[in-house]
């Protein structure tokens, strides 16, 4: 039979080698079963090796604008969610062996109006048992008019997680494999891929923004933001102690151990009813950097741009499609998808294995 009919067959296949579908087949695998992972590129090749590396808890928009949209209780469930899978996170890449730095970071205002929404996310954030401190002062001296420092945050290469998960465990992993179609097959579904299908009891999809690239159900969840990011050569010094995010977490800047300064934007999708909406990652990047980072202009190197997969309510979503019950998918992390990839996965691991309702993640709340 010719390698491009070969037929392989294996108890669950995972579609998308991400940090998501890495972290969900090495936690299957040490349940004793047989996984196979199949990516259109390779480990990381999509929103998990473009991202910063950046693991911040929390979500964009500062802890008041949570409370005000999800309620005070909810707001609180979600931001611990947030802080469990950091700190999940900086466990495992400890335990790997991959490289980690645990600088904390800033949330920094660009407007007196974010400023007061910080000092208030404060405020709150201590009173719901989270360690934060807010202060006017600029002590980067960049012009930022506020800052709310959280510890515990950290920046990681996610790429280097990514295959270490993989490599970490008894799994079959498969890139420069594009999943073309599911069908079902009986009791199993057949995974039909480039160069080769597959079949399996189970399906997971893991694929973020390309969700609805596979199949229309996703237009239901899924909307795609688009994310800029321009990276520096080695600076003579590090221009900043650690992470921080501007403008409601619409703008970023990352320093890496080598003296390289990572600086990033993000937009949500644009409204067709929001004319004067800035939807331009691009736009927002050259004018943050403008303002904020002019003096590191010179020494941009590399510019990258992507994009990732947004829930309506910004809520990473667990389910099943309606139409073929076997494939099982974690989507939506967004753009701070490094803090949500553990939490998202034991969800998602718990439910298939020993049946526990997905909360909070579960599809229901969004069809």
């Amino acid at each position: 039979m010719g390698e491009e009919n070969r037929v392989d067959t294996c108890d669950t296949v995972v579609v998308g080698a991400g940090i998501v579908g890495a972290a969900v087949a090495s936690r299957l695998a040490e349940e004793g079963i047989q996984v196979a992972v199949l990516d259109a590129q390779g480990a990381a090749g999509g929103a998990t090796g473009r991202s910063a590396g950046m693991v911040i808890a929390g979500l964009p928009g500062h802890y008041q604008w949570a409370v005000e949209t999800y309620g005070r209780e909810r707001a609180r469930t979600l931001w611990s969610l947030t802080v469990e899978g950091r700190d999940r996170l900086v466990d495992t890449a400890i335990r790997l062996g991959v490289p980690l730095q645990q600088p904390g970071s800033l949330a920094v205002a660009v407007t007196e109006e974010e400023s007061r929404m910080l000092e208030t996310s404060a405020e709150l954030l201590r009173e719901d048992g989270f360690d934060a401190w807010f202060g006017y002062a600029d002590t980067l001296g960049r012009g930022f008019v506020g800052m709310l420092r959280q510890r515990g945050d950290a920046v990681v290469n996610a790429a280097a997680l990514t295959q270490a998960l993989l490599d970490s465990a008894p799994v079959m992993f498969h890139p420069n494999t594009e999943v073309l179609d599911l069908e079902t097959e009986g009791s199993f579904v057949r995974v039909w891929a480039q160069g080769r299908t597959v079949r399996c009891k189970t399906v997971i999809l893991t694929v973020g923004g390309y969700a609805p690239l596979l199949d229309p159900f996703f237009g239901r969840l899924i909307s795609i933001g688009r994310a800029r990011l321009v990276a520096t050569a080695p600076l003579p010094a590090q221009p900043l102690p650690m992470p921080c995010y501007a403008d409601y977490g619409y703008e970023y800047a990352c320093p890496l151990p080598d003296n390289r300064l990572l600086l990033g934007a993000w937009r949500r999708p644009r409204r067709s009813d929001a004319a004067g909406l800035d939807s331009s990652p691009r736009d927002g990047l050259a004018r943050f950097v403008e303002r904020y980072f002019a003096d590191v202009q010179g020494y941009v190197i590399e510019h990258r741009s992507g994009s990732m997969g947004l829930t309506p309510d910004g809520i990473p979503v667990i389910g099943r499609l309606p139409e073929l019950p076997q494939a099982f998918f974690a989507v939506g992390l967004g753009v701070w998808g490094l803090n949500w990839a553990f939490v998202v996965a034991e969800a998602l691991v718990k439910w298939l294995l020993e049946g526990d309702d997905p909360g909070i993640f579960a599809a229901a709340r969004l069809v």
